[in-house]
């Protein structure tokens, strides 16, 4: 892993840049009698280019330098060598500094805009390659919308039909509240290890909410997804505790089929109620 990325070192240099020209402009500002015009002119400039970037900055550089070229023009006395002060070379040194500082700090600006940009793609990136449900294991909402798609994707190019099913558990939290955090975890337990082995390899299964789960049948109707649900049912309708009590919890199951025909509508539809249900 290097030490200092590119990122770092263009940073650093930039900032640099800053502080020298910053130094730079100091010394003029000694040496001349600009007063406090001289003195808030470079903090307004690099605030506002640090803030908003550099066509800001340059902007209001431009602004400024056309200002004084106006007023020194039109209104400032001459020097003791018969000059207007603006044009001589420390207002020449003040012009380049200011338009040089207002450049490096819109590079800042850009940088660190760049890097929260990588940074934030890549949180993004880990948060679906981290897409598991900590509780079941199973694959959890953003994977499901990944797989929809995709599936989505497949039978647009080769044709055929795929169904989607969603079991949602009747008041889920008093499941918890009721009996308890061990049982609540024995059942995920139970319930994930059942919904591996009332499907097939093929289908893939999620959690995509607290209290839903969700199913992709390849190739499947919804009739044929309806023998799942109807091998899960007897489970749950006489669930025994790990007290040997038995308890029937309820649910709602929902199909859906996708063919080639509604396979946009169908998805949009599928998504919208995965994402309602967070």
């Amino acid at each position: 892993m290097k030490r200092w990325t590119n990122e770092s070192l263009q940073l650093i240099g930039l900032i640099s840049s800053l502080l020298i020209g910053t130094i730079f402009y100091t010394i003029l500002l000694v040496e001349s009698d600009s007063g406090l015009l001289g003195l808030l002119i470079l903090p307004v400039i690099v605030v506002s280019s640090l803030a908003f970037g550099m066509r800001a900055g340059l902007t209001i550089s431009v602004t400024l330098l056309v200002f004084l070229f106006i007023y020194f023009q039109s209104f400032a006395p001459l020097n003791a060598q018969g000059e207007v002060q603006f044009f001589n070379w420390r207002g020449i040194g003040f012009t380049t500094l200011i338009l040089m500082l207002s450049v490096v700090s819109g590079l800042v600006h850009q940088l660190v805009k760049r890097v929260q940009q990588s940074r934030l793609a890549l949180e993004e990136r880990a948060r679906q390659l981290i897409a598991v449900d900590p509780e079941t294991w199973l694959d959890n909402a953003e994977r499901f919308q990944m797989d929809v798609n995709g599936e989505r994707d497949r039978l647009v190019r080769h044709g055929g039909v795929f169904s989607v099913s969603f079991i949602t558990f009747d008041d889920f939290d008093r499941f918890e509240q009721t009996y308890g955090r061990t049982e609540y975890e024995w059942f995920l337990n139970y319930f994930s290890d059942e919904l591996h082995g009332a499907t097939r390899r093929t289908d893939q299964k999620y959690r995509i909410a607290h209290d839903t789960f969700a199913i992709i049948f390849p190739h499947t109707s919804p009739e044929s997804a309806q023998v799942v649900h109807d091998r899960i049912r007897p489970l749950l309708e006489h669930y025994e505790l790990q007290s040997g009590e038995h308890v029937r919890l309820t649910y709602e199951d929902t199909f859906y089929e996708v063919t080639l025909e509604n396979a946009t509508v169908m998805v949009d539809t599928i998504l919208e109620k995965a994402s309602s249900l967070h």
